[in-house]
């Protein structure tokens, strides 16, 4: 769908790990469709790479729906890309500093005129939660992309 609509896609991942980029260039041709990937796993990559606010950092934490759209909205401004995909969240095996629970995650993805932030609240195993995440980020990019 990206190739027939000649759009690019970018990726900025946390908790996925670079999952859904190993997705997308599993296929053949994805160069002609991918512009790039982030691995922004430390909230210090998240500021300097993407243009994460300290402040929600400081205040929401790296998992938070302002965190996952300012992680999809860093990409956007490149102006590099037409549509991107943001993942923040807990794998596990315990929760985070600010109380928030194993298995909960924040999917943004984004097009220039707008961005959509998902929570979803996974449970299994750690390779199973981030595996539910990488499913979930793709068909909500492949989603938003068909009803642009």
């Amino acid at each position: 769908l990206l190739k027939l609509r000649r759009k690019k896609i970018s990726v900025a991942e946390s908790f996925t790990g670079g999952g859904i980029a190993r997705r997308i260039v599993s296929v053949a041709g994805a160069s002609a469709v991918y512009f790039e990937g982030l691995n922004t796993y430390n909230e210090r990559s998240k500021i300097r790479r993407l243009g994460v606010s300290e402040q929600t950092l400081k205040t929401l934490g790296a998992v938070s729906d302002k965190t996952a759209y300012e992680m999809a909205l860093g990409l956007l401004k490149t102006n590099e890309c037409d549509l991107s995909i943001a993942t923040t969240g807990l794998a596990g095996p315990k929760a985070d500093a600010f109380g928030q629970p194993v298995g909960l995650c924040y999917i943004a993805v984004g097009t220039k005129e707008k961005i959509f932030v998902y929570r979803y609240q996974f449970d299994g195993t750690r390779k199973e939660i981030t595996e539910k995440a990488i499913n979930y980020g793709l068909f909500l990019a492949y989603k938003t992309l068909k009803n642009t």
